[in-house]
């Protein structure tokens, strides 16, 4: 597969418009966002022929964009928050599932060094503390279950470490960290401590979190 990887010319281009319209406050990042993730989508779909995880991979992507949809209108209809959380759960699910398929019957980095969990850990905790005054009642529950999933998935990233190629590994860690600083950051934003740059910080993460998870998956038949 990886020698068949092109540039994602499309997810590219759409990307940095978004980034820049973020950076400006431009209407236009109405029209690129739900763009994003159907063009990385593509771009998975075009180099991963005859790959077993071709679906799932898919289905974590779309979840992906339709998330990012109703994070759009989570300003006017406040119950389109929950909605794109649950739909990035979705997303992060299938991303845990497709990972734990790849470590079937291996020994992988949290086998040998288990402890290694405990970082991914304490960052959730942290960041529960800092934020539970801030999350309504109703709330606490979803958030709680979110943050658990998202650190499970970045630890199962971590796991693929000995597994696959360390390029491969190196690009799944990667996405898996920036996708939790990505969704840390809506939450702390939220949650009680808005920041003016958020808007790109949150994007740019994102963007190259979700990037980083594709081109890793599409690597990991290299040897390098």
């Amino acid at each position: 597969m990886s020698k068949k990887m092109r540039t994602p010319v499309l997810f590219v281009v759409i990307a940095l418009v978004h980034l820049a319209g973020e950076a400006f406050v431009h209407p236009l990042v109405n029209y690129t966002k739900p763009l994003l993730m159907p063009a990385l989508a593509l771009w998975w779909w075009t180099n991963s022929k005859g790959d077993p995880m071709r679906l799932f991979v898919l289905a974590a992507l779309l979840f992906s964009g339709l998330g990012d949809v109703l994070l759009m209108w989570s300003g006017v209809y406040a119950h389109y928050f929950l909605l794109g959380l649950s739909a990035f759960l979705v997303a992060h699910l299938f991303y845990i599932y497709v990972f734990r398929r790849l470590s079937r019957g291996e020994t992988g980095l949290l086998t040998q060094k288990p402890w290694m969990v405990f970082p991914f850990m304490i960052f959730l905790f942290q960041l529960l503390a800092l934020l539970w005054p801030n999350i309504p009642m109703a709330m606490k529950g979803a958030v709680t279950v979110y943050g658990l999933v998202i650190s499970t998935m970045a630890a199962s990233a971590l796991h693929l470490r000995g597994i696959l190629p360390r390029s491969a590994a190196n690009w799944l860690l990667l996405g898996a960290v920036l996708f939790v600083l990505s969704d840390s950051m809506i939450a702390i934003h939220k949650f009680g401590f808005p920041f003016p740059e958020s808007r790109v910080a949150i994007m740019s993460t994102y963007i190259i979190g979700q990037f980083a998870l594709v081109r890793g998956l599409l690597m990991r038949e290299s040897r390098v």
